[in-house]
């Protein structure tokens, strides 16, 4: 079980059918364009939650574990993170202590609304989604952010139909694809 006091955020992933609409109501909500951020990152082979190194193709990275239930809709997730400056000899290490369960390639453009870090990401293999990441305040309930979360939906214009369950890995090692 993961300590209280871990950094959580709620969270919401969803299917975008038309990119350039959901981009400009995003720059539009945040004011700005958004950053673009190129990530890859390994999943490892865990016995709870989920582990991956995120690569930024930079020379930096960063160690990231984190819990959540592979539910759609709002949901809590729980995690903890260590940059590294070097993730090629991480991966090593951790690929031959707890084998690698697969990886994930995407463009992100991240966009920061009030305290909600947006995503609009591109994902190899699997196509366009949103996702976006409630940072939880010390003060704040769960309620309390899974409503910020359905709010930001609302305004952004992403319907129930189109949110996804799990993580992109998970969508890749079941075998979707593009549509």
């Amino acid at each position: 079980m993961l300590s209280i006091a871990m950094p959580s955020n709620v969270e919401i992933k969803a299917k975008v059918s038309n990119l350039e609409e959901f981009a400009r109501k995003a720059a539009q909500l945040s004011q700005s364009e958004g950053t673009i951020i190129r990530q890859h990152d390994t999943f490892f082979n865990c016995s709870q939650g989920r582990l991956k190194l995120r690569d930024f193709m930079n020379g930096s990275g960063q160690l990231i574990f984190y819990e959540r239930p592979d539910t759609d809709g709002p949901k809590l997730s729980r995690y903890s993170i260590s940059p590294t400056s070097d993730p090629p000899s991480l991966k090593a290490v951790l690929s031959d202590a707890l084998g690698v369960k697969g990886e994930v390639r995407k463009e992100r453009r991240l966009f920061l609304i009030g305290q909600t870090r947006v995503h609009l990401d591109t994902v190899e293999g699997l196509g366009h989604f949103m996702e976006l990441e409630v940072v939880m305040r010390p003060e704040q309930s769960v309620n309390e952010g899974q409503q910020v979360a359905v709010d930001l939906m609302e305004q952004l214009g992403v319907s129930e139909e189109n949110l996804v369950t799990g993580a992109y890995m998970d969508l890749i090692l079941k075998g979707h694809t593009e549509a």
